[in-house]
């Protein structure tokens, strides 16, 4: 019949069984316990959230009263000037006369006036240092 060897066994069994049952019942209990921890925790936060949320909400209606109220005091004011300019100067002596064409033609383009004919030939060249200095040896 059964002897006491397989009594011992059954039993040994049985108490392996009965640790795994309370193994994974106790699984089951700790991951409920922590569901439960962790939804306390993100009620917290998210009443922290609202009140953090209505604070910004308020300040963000006091500016925007602010801004509102500044923006109805100010007033804008335009003015507009014309720039006239009868006599160009130019101060780099190194340009020759298709030069000061092309800046002519640059300030009347600027200045909204039409082109009206093309640059066409220079006269002569613009006199500069060296015509300065040649002229002042003649002397």
């Amino acid at each position: 019949m059964i002897g006491a060897s397989h009594l011992a066994l059954a039993g040994a069994l049985a108490a392996c069984l009965a640790g795994i049952g309370g193994f994974a019942y106790g699984v089951g209990v700790g991951a409920t316990e922590e569901r439960g921890a962790q939804a306390r925790a993100d009620a917290a936060a998210g009443k922290v959230r609202d009140e953090l949320q209505a604070r910004i909400d308020t300040s963000a209606l006091r500016h925007q009263s602010a801004e509102y109220a500044r923006q109805t005091n100010v007033r804008e004011i335009y003015h507009e000037s014309q720039k006239v300019i009868e006599r160009p100067v130019y101060r780099n002596v190194c340009v020759d006369a298709d030069g000061v064409g092309l800046l002519d033609r640059a300030a009347a383009i600027a200045n909204g006036e039409g082109i009206v004919a093309s640059a066409g030939t220079a006269p002569g060249a613009a006199a500069g240092p060296a015509d300065q200095r040649g002229r002042d040896d003649r002397r």
